[in-house]
């Protein structure tokens, strides 16, 4: 118990240096888009205060708050650039519980490292329930990167695997392939 509530705190400081980043880099470009980020922010902030402090949120407050991160992000980047294309439960999914903030480090990765302004970007985004299983599936372009690119960092992936392992065992899906050109994660777990 002790392990997972340092893993979850580590979630937030990590979260909110990408996100005030991605603020910061708006700012030069745009202040009042980076005003409705700040706003937006808020609302991040009092998700992660207080639901994730519970062991588990229902599914539906999750997918709000991947809507939310999403839309943030969405302001900092141009539509024609970079397409995202969201789907996720609707309010009837509150009875289903999940890890809070179990698959953010997916989707701030995605935008991360697989947004490129030199080509188009595509970002997929799926969270559904089957037979009592909560599946994940997040897809992005790979930019053609210069020779001595260098992925930093590797917290939040590192984070996710010890949580999955601490709350289900052998219980869980966790697959992860890096093509040339798309970056594909599907997680499922017990809803």
């Amino acid at each position: 118990q002790e392990e997972l509530k340092y893993l979850k705190q580590q979630i937030s400081p990590h979260f909110f240096m990408n996100v005030l980043n991605n603020i910061h880099a708006m700012a030069d470009e745009d202040v009042a888009k980076a005003q409705d980020m700040i706003l937006e922010l808020s609302r991040l902030m009092r998700y992660v205060l207080y639901e994730s402090e519970n062991g588990a949120t229902d599914l539906a407050s999750e997918s709000r708050f991947i809507s939310s991160y999403v839309g943030l992000m969405k302001l900092r980047y141009l539509e024609d650039i970079v397409k995202v294309n969201l789907e996720l439960p609707d309010e009837n999914s509150a009875k289903l519980r999940v890890p809070p903030l179990l698959f953010i480090s997916f989707i701030e990765n995605a935008f991360k490292h697989g947004v490129s302004y030199q080509n188009d970007t595509e970002i997929n985004i799926k969270l559904y329930e089957r037979n009592g299983k909560v599946t994940f599936c997040c897809d992005n372009t790979v930019p053609l990167q210069s020779s001595g690119f260098s992925k930093a960092g590797g917290v939040g992936l590192a984070n996710v695997r010890r949580r999955l392992d601490l709350l289900y065992g052998a219980d869980y899906l966790l697959k992860i392939h890096e093509g040339e050109q798309r970056y594909f994660v599907t997680l499922t777990i017990p809803g």
